[in-house]
C-alpha cells in the first residue's frame, strides 16, 4: 500500500469513529506513523483529503462493479450481482457515510460536483449495458426513466442500510430488485425522459469514428506503454472481445469503467463507446 492510500484509509476510519471536525491532522499522522510534513506533501488540507476519500471510494465501487461483466452468468444473475455489490459496498463504508450525514461534511465545490456527475454517467452506462443485455436493444428509449426509477429504489434501501440497524439479506434484496425491474419493464409504454433531460446535454461523441482495426492498433500502443497491471488486464480483455465476430458489449463496458478513471486512457474509452454505439 502506498503512502497516499494509507492516509486515505486510516483517515476514513478516524473520521467514521470520531467525526471529521473532531479528527486532527496530528491524529491522522500518528495513525499512519508519518510526520505532518509527509502528510502535507500528499494533501494540502484536511478538506482535500476528504475529497480524496470520496474519489477513492468511488473508484473502488466502480472497479468492483465492473467485475460482474467478467462472470459467465445469465443476464438476470449479472443484474442481481450489480445490485448486491452496491449494497455490500455501502454497508462496508456505512460508518463513514453516517458521519457525513450527521456533520454535513460533503465538500460542495466544483471538483465534488464533477465527481458526482462522472459517477452518475458511469452508473448510467453500466446500467445501460445490463438492461440492454437483459431486455434487448428496444429498451434503449426507456433507459433514462429506468435509471431514475432504479436509482430511487436503490436510494431507499441504502437509507435503511445506513440509517438503521436493520440487517438486510443483500442476496435476497438483489433478487427482489431484479423482479421489480422486470415488472416495471413489462409495463413500460411511452418514455417520459431522454438523456438530455437526465444529464442536461447529450453525451459527447468524438468527431472522428475509428474502425475496429484502428482501435486495436491504439490499444496495442497503450498496452506496450502501460506500467499499470490493472489497466493492462482491462485492455487485454477488450482486445479479446474486439477480435470476436460479435463482441460482448457488457464485458467491454465493464472494462471501460476501469479505464475511464485513468487520464491516459479516457480518450480511448470514449472512442470505444462511440464504436459500440454504431
Amino acid at each position: 500500500m502506498d503512502k497516499r492510500t494509507m492516509i486515505i484509509e486510516r483517515a476514513s476510519e478516524l473520521f467514521a469513529q470520531q467525526g471529521f471536525d473532531a479528527t486532527s491532522v496530528q491524529q491522522i499522522t500518528d495513525a499512519c506513523g508519518i510526520s505532518k510534513g509527509s502528510f502535507y506533501l500528499s494533501f494540502k488540507t484536511k478538506e482535500s483529503l476528504l475529497f480524496a476519500i470520496f474519489e477513492y471510494f468511488t473508484s473502488k465501487l466502480v472497479e468492483r462493479i465492473s467485475t460482474v461483466f467478467l462472470e459467465d452468468i445469465q443476464s438476470n444473475e449479472r443484474l442481481s450481482e450489480y445490485f448486491f455489490v452496491q449494497f455490500e459496498e455501502i454497508r462496508k463504508y456505512k460508518d463513514f457515510i453516517l458521519m457525513q450525514v450527521r456533520e454535513q461534511t460533503n465538500p460542495g465545490n466544483e471538483e465534488m460536483m464533477k465527481l458526482i456527475n462522472q459517477l452518475s454517467r458511469k452508473s448510467f452506462e453500466i446500467l445501460e449495458a445490463l438492461y440492454v443485455e437483459r431486455y434487448g436493444k428496444s429498451i434503449a428509449v426507456h433507459l433514462p426513466d429506468l435509471f431514475v426509477i432504479t436509482g430511487g429504489m436503490i436510494k431507499g434501501y441504502i437509507e435503511i442500510i445506513v440509517m438503521t440497524k436493520t440487517e438486510l439479506d443483500f442476496k435476497k434484496l438483489a433478487l427482489f430488485m431484479v423482479d421489480r425491474v422486470d415488472s416495471i419493464v413489462s409495463g413500460l409504454n411511452q418514455p417520459f425522459l431522454d438523456k438530455t433531460s437526465l444529464f442536461g446535454f447529450q453525451m459527447e461523441c468524438p468527431s472522428v469514428l475509428m474502425t475496429k482495426e484502428e482501435l486495436v492498433s491504439w490499444l496495442h500502443t497503450m498496452k506496450r506503454d502501460s506500467a499499470n497491471e490493472d489497466m493492462t488486464i482491462s485492455l487485454e480483455v477488450i482486445e479479446e472481445e474486439l477480435k470476436k465476430e460479435e463482441p460482448r458489449k457488457p464485458v467491454i463496458i465493464g472494462m471501460l469503467s476501469n479505464l475511464e478513471i485513468v487520464e491516459e486512457t479516457a480518450e480511448f474509452s470514449h472512442a470505444i463507446r462511440t464504436y459500440l454505439e454504431r
